[in-house]
């Protein structure tokens, strides 16, 4: 099948590890790079960019992103006459649709045949959006690597620093253990964080995940209230060869095990209750992280996730 995806060409990013994964299982594809091509030649000329791009691979479906670069018209072009879905990984947005572009993602929603997001599927088909659960995946190729001592503490943290509530969160953590946070826009809270000034990707990703003794998942503010929704660092951490701490919402606790997958806390308390109890337990840190390096493998890959995107059926939990 040829399967044209539009969105980030960026190595990590979503529409670039779905594109590995369908040429993997034999598919010929394009990825188109709509936001990128709008900075570089305008955003005239990306709508014929895009179209001629099209017409000349003629796909048999077509996988959208944000689409911030392209206009409705020049989308309803694209998809017309074929079998399409879209997959968005941000949560809880579908409150802001007064945001100029949370108002075009949810345009583009509605002309898709499925729009597949990580959470809060409720609240988007509210909106008139035909939305299944389908959540974030990682890399097959992400891999433990040998931990590096330039890379260790007790307890690191990947991200960025866009939300106040996640910082407050972690210089809690920080005040009690050996923290490290590794990601950009910390700049406010560098020296308590003990903050790395850059971000981390591919080899040396792995290297901050297989290096710390517990690698911490804490949720932005603004999915709060959300039972199934965990960004795609939880699967990359958990195949990167980190020990996964992390919110354990109602959703999510039925998705990974805790004591066999990774481990969950519900508030701060109970996370550092979880950080003091772990490090004392090396053995069992180390067959969590084996036994959900194996469980993320077989299940949370983007090689398990284009079926959904290709049949535009839900996502069945394994675990259920």
């Amino acid at each position: 099948m040829k399967v044209l995806i539009i969105g980030s060409n960026h190595r990590w990013r979503m529409e670039k590890c779905t594109e590995r994964a369908l040429r993997r299982d034999g598919h010929k594809t394009l990825l188109i790079d709509d936001k990128r091509a709008s900075r570089v030649i305008g955003r005239k000329l990306t709508q014929k960019w895009a179209l001629a791009h099209t017409r000349r691979f003629k796909p048999d479906f077509v996988i959208l992103g944000k689409c911030h670069g392209l206009t409705l018209d020049t989308v309803r072009t694209i998809i017309e006459g074929k079998p399409n879905s879209m997959w968005y990984h941000d949560p809880q947005w579908y409150r802001s649709t007064y945001r100029p572009d949370i108002a075009h993602i949810v345009a583009v929603g509605k002309l898709t045949q499925t729009f597949f997001v990580s959470g809060f599927d409720a609240e988007w088909r509210a909106l008139g959006l035909p939305a299944k659960f389908l959540p974030s995946a990682a890399d097959r190729d992400i891999k433990p690597v040998q931990p590096q001592k330039q890379f260790h503490s007790d307890v690191s943290f990947i991200g960025t620093g866009y939300d106040p509530a996640r910082a407050q969160f972690l210089l809690k953590v920080a005040k009690k253990y050996d923290l490290k946070v590794w990601g950009e826009g910390w700049e406010e809270w560098r020296k308590p964080l003990n903050w790395s000034g850059r971000p981390v990707h591919g080899k040396e990703f792995a290297a901050v995940c297989s290096s710390s003794n517990i690698s911490l998942g804490v949720n932005p503010e603004r999915a709060k209230g959300g039972s199934t929704y965990t960004s795609d660092r939880t699967w990359m951490v958990i195949l990167a060869g980190g020990f996964y701490l992390g919110h354990g919402t109602p959703g999510l606790t039925e998705m990974l095990r805790d004591g066999d997958h990774c481990a969950w806390y519900t508030d701060i308390e109970t996370c550092l209750a979880k950080i003091a109890y772990y490090l004392h337990k090396p053995q069992q840190r180390e067959r969590i992280r084996r036994e959900g390096q194996v469980f993320v493998r077989q299940h949370h890959t983007f090689d398990q996730r284009i079926h959904n995107l290709l049949s535009g059926e839900a996502f069945v939990n394994p675990l259920a």
